[in-house]
């Protein structure tokens, strides 16, 4: 997924190979990679060969080389910087783009892939389930991990007098990537990192999936889904979840999850 909205930065994932006043391109017949219409361009049927630079006065053409990111998704966000002369071409196999245009929307165009084209992000998860109960018998204190986190469940319902910490996990995630989480005996947590904006930093996590163990009338072991959700956390912000209430039971499991971007 593209994110909205880039703060334009200097990256390494954005290399720029060439920029030339003409640009060579195969004449029609010949074996070329497949050239795009973009906007502006018009969209004809079929594959189109790409104008000559030297027949288009006050033109430029560049070359990206696209390291960390889609392709696809960099053609996406380039074509509509484009002006009405301008020309963008995907060569999957170098993964590159060529763009024809002014020079100064080329530099506009080149920011615009630099905030984009970023080693992938590094996201700490650490992740807390907590069984809360309610009765008639004397509750047991909480320990000190959670006991901030009972304020708050106190503070939105005061039906639960017992709390007891179930797991207690953290694992290193990376932005693109699946991870799984062991938390305490029975759970764990299946998670991909789907987007991290550095702008706004929030962390978009899709699916988030929590998952109790089973045994089968077999013996085996499986594990099925309790809570699968899509997630935007700020980075570093506690988030509480009702993750399951026990059914014809006085109990409900809680879940905490702290999404904290790591430096590069």
């Amino acid at each position: 997924m593209i994110p909205t909205r880039f703060r334009p930065r200097q990256a390494p994932g954005l290399l720029v190979l060439a920029a030339a006043a003409a640009l060579a391109l195969p004449a029609a017949g010949g074996a070329a990679p497949a050239d795009r219409p973009a906007a502006g361009v018009g969209s004809a049927p079929g594959v189109r060969q790409a104008p000559d630079a030297g027949a288009t006065p006050g033109l430029q053409a560049r070359v990206f080389t696209i390291r960390y990111r889609s392709l696809d998704d960099a053609y996406l966000l380039v074509s509509p910087s484009l002006s009405t002369r301008g020309w963008v071409r995907s060569e999957p196999a170098r993964k590159t783009l060529t763009v024809l245009d002014t020079a100064e929307n080329l530099d506009r165009i080149g920011e615009i892939l630099a905030a984009y084209d970023v080693p992938p992000r590094s996201v700490e998860v650490a992740v807390q389930l907590i069984l809360a109960s309610s009765g008639e018998g004397s509750p047991q204190p909480p320990p000190p991990p959670i006991r901030g986190v009972i304020e708050k469940l106190n503070a939105l319902s005061t039906r639960w007098n017992d709390y007891r910490l179930v797991g207690d996990a953290r694992i290193l995630g990376t932005e693109g990537e699946h991870s799984t989480l062991r938390v305490g005996d029975d759970y764990r947590v299946d998670f991909r990192v789907d987007q991290v904006s550095d702008e706004t930093r929030v962390i978009r996590f899709k699916p988030f999936e929590l998952q109790r163990r089973e045994l089968t009338v077999e013996g085996n072991e499986r594990y099925a889904s309790v809570m699968s959700t899509v997630l935007n956390l700020r980075d570093a912000q506690l988030f509480i979840v009702g993750a399951s209430k026990m059914e014809r039971s006085n109990r409900a499991l809680f879940m905490t999850i702290t999404a904290s971007l790591q430096r590069p």
